[in-house]
């Protein structure tokens, strides 16, 4: 496993962002981080105190198959190409499944600790840092030259501040796939992957009846799941072009389409590449990019990214962002919705997550990823006989590029809490608020009832009457006048902020 002999380990790391309107006011400063979870005043966050009324509306309620969350296994197609790819093609690979799995986990646990690549200010404060410790374990560290007389202590100094680079500065890597770690891959990542596309794509059909995938554009298409998504959920396209960086990646997935038939073509509008083409005269339905932004090494590499995926995609086509549900994979989506939405296309459309355009409420008054859940099943193969139910965090976003066809509804980002008499339901409003709902079984006993089919990521069909607040006799979800919101940065700067900006920040 050479490629994974060389990705480094390393620890789940706070992500240091600080709030504008939090440094403005003078409170303590704000980070966004899954361990700082337990800090979190979520009476504050989540407007507690407001005495919020909501109303059941029977018309907007989404049929579901079961109450519980849904558990998602690769399609049965999906599974039967890769059986017989495996039998026909793979037999040697199968035998080191064994070690494959295990450095698919490893693998794993890697790419959900990578923190974004440093860039800027936030590099020169990093590399001032670590002067600043070398300044005091080591005397006279200002001055090298004065004290560095002999071989060993340059090999001292030299060494920890390699230790110390790699520890607050070189914790992005990029991964190179090759064939074994494509099946490493495959066995580890592509079951979660699968259910979450699907889950997203599920909620895209039912907030666009009218929707129709029949060309579909995958930018990291990885071992195809996206392909296999897209065909479960829309039915098989007429055109796919799915292009990723790794020749291995490509072969494998070509593969398990042709259920292991070497001697057969694609066929016709599959098609696999290496690189984008230069043009984009041709635009697609669907526009897919799943775990790829975290392989560029810069903002404005992902800027650029993003920009000509939106350029691609077709006249009430849709496209779909995912990563991680990660601290640094919520940076990436935030940044991306932040600059598709400055670009003043109002012919835009949030399909998911959000219920509105406005700020986002989770990054400006939480200081924890927005994520969902999917819950999923290895492949039905003989290597994983027994396999358990496995959940998969994922933070994305749908836009489409019209006018969308149903109306915004709060939609849950935790899942809701219950004791004898009520559930607790929070969740992401249409007035760029996060909202804290309680349902009374005494008052509304048909809302009590149906929230036993909710879960974290559902949209919850009500209407909500907000109280005006008692301080300031406006509405409580309005923002101050005054207050910076993410919409006032430049598209250029799209969470790449100035330095000044960063000095008040930090």
């Amino acid at each position: 496993m050479k490629c994974l002999r060389i990705v480094p380990r390393f620890s789940t790391s706070v992500l240091a962002i600080r709030n504008e309107n939090i440094v403005h006011s003078g409170q303590s400063c704000r980070s966004l981080s899954s361990s700082q979870a337990k800090y979190r005043d979520k009476n504050k966050i989540y407007n507690a105190n407001l005495s919020v009324v909501a109303h059941l509306e029977s018309d907007w309620i989404q049929p579901k198959a079961k109450r519980g969350m849904p558990i998602i296994s690769p399609s049965q197609e999906f599974t039967e190409s890769l059986r017989k790819s495996l039998v026909s093609l793979y037999k040697e690979e199968v035998e080191h499944f064994s070690i494959y799995y295990p450095a698919g986990l490893k693998l794993d646990r890697f790419l959900k600790s990578r923190t974004l690549p440093l860039e800027g200010v936030l590099l020169r404060r990093k590399e001032k840092m670590i002067q600043d410790i070398l300044a005091k374990e080591f005397q006279d560290a200002e001055d090298p030259q004065s004290y560095l007389q002999d071989q060993q202590r340059i090999s001292d100094y030299n060494k920890r501040e390699e230790k110390l680079r790699e520890i607050h500065i070189n914790r992005w890597v990029p991964v190179k796939f090759d064939k074994n770690c494509a099946f490493a891959y495959l066995l580890a990542r592509s079951s979660a992957e699968y259910a979450v596309l699907e889950s997203i794509f599920a909620e895209l059909k039912y907030q666009e009846p009218e929707f129709k995938a029949k060309s579909f554009f995958d930018y990291g298409s990885g071992v195809g799941t996206g392909f296999w998504a897209t065909c479960k959920v829309f039915g098989k396209p007429t055109e796919s072009y799915c292009v990723d960086t790794s020749s291995d990646m490509n072969d494998l997935a070509r593969n398990i389409i042709l259920k292991g038939e070497e001697d057969k073509s694609l066929p016709i509008g599959i098609n696999f590449r290496l690189h984008t083409p230069s043009t984009t005269s041709f635009k697609y339905d669907l526009v897919l990019s799943a775990y790829s932004l975290m392989e560029k090494k810069s903002a404005k590499e992902r800027l650029e990214l993003i920009f000509k995926l939106w350029s691609r995609v077709e006249e009430n086509g849709c496209l779909v962002l995912v990563e991680l549900g990660t601290n640094a994979g919520f940076q990436i989506i935030s940044e991306a919705r932040d600059f598709l939405l400055q670009m003043g296309d109002e012919n835009m459309d949030i399909i998911g997550p959000c219920p509105q355009k406005l700020p986002c409420p989770r990054y400006n008054t939480d200081n924890v990823p927005c994520n969902f859940m999917a819950k999923y099943r290895m492949f039905e193969i003989d290597f994983f006989k027994k396999s358990q139910v496995h959940q998969e965090l994922y933070s994305y976003l749908t836009i489409k590029k019209g006018r969308r066809s149903r109306r915004e509804l709060p939609r849950l980002v935790e899942e809701p809490t219950r004791n004898k008499m009520h559930y607790i339901c929070r969740v992401c409003t249409s007035n760029g608020t996060l909202q804290e709902v309680k349902v009374d079984k005494r008052l509304d006993k048909e809302l009590h009832t149906f929230c036993k089919t909710l879960h974290w990521g559902d949209q919850m069909p009500v209407s909500l009457d907000i109280p005006l607040s008692e301080e300031t006799r406006t509405p409580a979800y309005e923002v101050p006048v005054g207050e910076n919101t993410q919409h006032e940065n430049s598209v250029e700067n799209a969470r790449v902020e100035p330095e000044e900006e960063v000095n008040n920040k930090l």
